[in-house]
């Protein structure tokens, strides 16, 4: 081969790639999980939603001396709710 066309053939584009089926992505997305896609899981009623939460519940639990705590996200409706709830039982004063 001549050096001429080593250069041309060595300055060709990769030869092209057709795109993927939409519906080989359409099955990959359904394989992944809401967190993966960019969705939130509402730890209260398992509603999957975009974008921020709204809220965000507090668990605490122990394991020897190890306290641990964990945010879960929560809906607009359930974070409302709980809210609520939980301003009602601090206007009666109950502690339960």
């Amino acid at each position: 081969m001549r050096p001429e066309c080593a250069k041309l053939e060595a300055m060709s584009p990769p030869p092209r790639v057709p795109p993927p089926s939409p519906h080989e992505i359409l099955s990959e997305l359904d394989e992944m999980s809401p967190e993966a896609r960019g969705l939130q899981v509402c730890d209260a009623c398992g509603q999957r939603f975009a974008g921020k939460p709204a809220g965000r519940g507090l668990l605490m639990w122990t394991r020897g001396e190890d306290v641990r705590f964990e945010e879960p996200a929560l809906c607009r409706s359930c974070a409302k709710a709980i809210t609520v709830a939980g301003n009602a039982l601090l206007e009666d004063g109950s502690d339960e």
